[in-house]
């Protein structure tokens, strides 16, 4: 059975672009550089998870650095 993971948290630095992004599993993600506009949009977005899951891991592709 797959564990549904969520978004707790996340917090944006419109200097240096970086997204840092915590879930409720205690992981966390380190994207760079991601312009305030998708940043704009992932405040925006109701299914946040979803959003990182397709629009930073996917169809972006940011360098993503995991954090456990």
């Amino acid at each position: 059975m797959e564990k549904s993971i969520a978004v707790t948290f996340y917090k944006y630095n419109s200097t240096s672009r970086y997204l840092k992004i915590f879930y409720n599993d205690g992981s966390a993600d380190l994207f760079h550089p991601v312009p305030e506009f998708i940043y704009n949009n992932l405040v925006r977005s109701s299914d946040k998870a979803s959003f990182v899951h397709k629009y930073l891991e996917y169809d972006l592709n940011f360098k993503r650095i995991s954090m456990q």
